[in-house]
């Protein structure tokens, strides 16, 4: 402790840890405080005006898939007249549609996050931090979106701009599609017992547990082929490669001292908006794609095919987890959707597994994480998904055989 600090400490009579908070505080730079504003209005607005919505207007989505309908998406482009072998191209544009609002608030708060100025300090204290404690940092940042997980991966990438560790970048986006409070709330209140505790079981394990291990194993194998950079993902970012230095370093210190609060605004406003236009320019093409493949790959696996033959057992399960991993689905929509194929006859056991592994990493996950991260993290989180999700399938469904 530096002799400055220590007079400073003195002089105010406060404790050590409150001093030091204090102090922290004290040198945080204008354009964060302002970031972080403009973050949270955003997800004010989200909650507000589109999240809350939704959750008022689930009962009604549950009328509709009581009495069998198909599909609960609100069509944009209608179905009628398609032949069966081209309707993936109207779902996709309705799956779009659907997660058009969800996506332009990702881009922009995942853009306040990326163009914040952080503190080195807070970075190498947090965000870098590994294995459990990263992942667990991780899902605290993205339980608050309530987005799904593809809608959350621009806001990992932000993060994962300011020098956030692997573990911390994919808890964002495993927390953000399973710790949803809203969500499991909901689930508690409609579900039976064994389905709605194995989501919550299951939601930990995968954030605390398979998080981790997937960051760890993808650390291996990037050792295994480049000895010579192990922590690939703890090397700067592209802003810094590119020399804006600024953005991850505290200006508080530099020896011209602080903006104004009028040049800070700006500066941070203009930060924001390239940062969200960046994001939303690589990651748009990728997510489109992906979701029409998502909903191609739906055409051979309908709900009435699992309502007829995939009632439990091992293949029931193993083809409902693939499915739920492979999907893209809204927020929370595993919900009506489980529900949907619990009245069409589908078993506990493979409906816990659905409930799980559907909002969990998908196609769309991957296609768009792997540019930032590499190949490795999110296919081995999608192979986590999809042994987790079975895992609990059977889980269920032989608690639910015991005890009849």
């Amino acid at each position: 402790m530096n002799s400055a600090y220590e007079s400073t400490r003195r002089s105010t009579g406060l404790p050590s840890r409150w001093h030091k908070l204090r102090h922290a505080l004290r040198h945080i730079p204008r354009q964060t405080w302002i970031g972080g504003g403009i973050a949270l209005l955003l997800w004010w607005v989200f909650m507000r005006y589109t999240r809350w919505p939704a959750v008022q207007g689930k009962s009604e989505i549950l009328t509709v898939l009581a009495s069998g309908a198909p599909n609960t998406f609100t069509e944009l482009v209608s179905r009628t007249g398609w032949p069966y072998w081209l309707s993936w191209i109207p779902t996709g544009i309705n799956m779009n549609d659907n997660n058009a609002i969800g996506m332009a608030f990702a881009f922009l708060i995942g853009g306040a996050v990326a163009s914040l100025v952080l503190p080195q300090q807070l970075i190498h204290r947090i965000l870098l931090s590994r294995g459990t404690r990263g992942a667990a940092f991780g899902g605290l940042l993205g339980a608050p979106l309530m987005m799904c997980s593809a809608c959350s991966v621009p806001v990992a990438i932000g993060w994962k701009r300011k020098g956030a560790n692997l573990e911390t970048t994919l808890g964002v986006v495993t927390g953000a599609a399973l710790l949803n409070v809203m969500g499991l709330f909901t689930i508690l209140v409609l579900f039976p017992g064994p389905l709605a505790w194995s989501r919550v079981a299951g939601s930990l394990l995968m954030v605390l547990v398979a998080t981790p291990l997937t960051a760890r194993l993808s650390r291996r194998l990037l050792d295994g082929r480049n000895p010579i950079t192990p922590d690939r993902e703890v090397l700067p970012g592209p802003a810094e490669r590119a020399g804006e230095r600024d953005v991850f370093c505290d200006t508080a210190s530099t020896g011209n001292g602080p903006p104004g609060w009028r040049i800070a605004f700006v500066e941070a406003v203009q930060r924001w908006w390239w940062a969200s236009v960046e994001i939303a320019y690589r990651l748009f093409l990728p997510m489109t794609a992906a979701v029409f493949l998502a909903a191609f790959i739906r055409l051979f696996l309908p709900p009435e095919v699992v309502g007829m033959h995939l009632g439990g057992g091992w293949l029931a399960l193993t083809l409902v987890a693939l499915f739920g991993t492979l999907i893209a689905i809204p927020t929370m929509f595993e919900i009506p959707l489980t529900i949907g194929f619990l009245f069409l006859g589908i078993g506990l056991g493979p409906a816990a597994a659905l409930l799980f592994t559907a909002p969990s990493v998908s196609l769309v996950s991957y296609f768009m994480l792997r540019k930032d991260v590499g190949l490795a993290p999110p296919l081995l989180l999608m192979c986590a998904t999809f042994i987790l999700g079975t895992a609990i399938g059977l889980s269920v469904e032989t608690v639910v055989g015991y005890f009849g």
